[in-house]
């Protein structure tokens, strides 16, 4: 299909819960997740996507955290939903980044952490 058509399709698809979109390419196993505006903002008209699922907060997190289990974890501070993020640094030393959980934080981890 073309941009103008998922765009379409993405519109009348989605729903309140709905945040992100997964999206494909066959020609070149080309995969992408963004939040659903950006991708609305961003995508062309003749633009070639194959497919597309579209993601609420916790379909979004599965995704996140099983990229790498180990590293990810959601708890809550100060009543407040969060993620705490173990990474390492370019030296070898460890540190920890905590994030709110929303979907803009989970688009984050996932460009930082996996997409970078």
């Amino acid at each position: 299909m073309r941009g103008n058509d998922a765009v379409e399709q993405v519109r009348a698809l989605r729903t309140s819960e709905q945040s992100f979109v997964k999206w494909w390419r066959k020609d070149n196993d080309f995969v992408d997740f963004q939040l659903i505006d950006t991708f609305l903002d961003h995508v062309k008209a003749d633009d070639v996507i194959d497919g597309f699922e579209l993601l609420d907060m916790e379909m979004m997190w599965d995704v996140l955290h099983n990229l790498n289990p180990d590293t990810l974890v959601r708890g809550r501070k100060n009543g407040e939903e969060i993620i705490t993020w173990r990474w390492v640094d370019r030296d070898g030393n460890e540190k920890t980044t905590i994030y709110p959980f929303t979907p803009e934080a989970l688009m984050t981890l996932i460009d930082t952490e996996f997409f970078a």
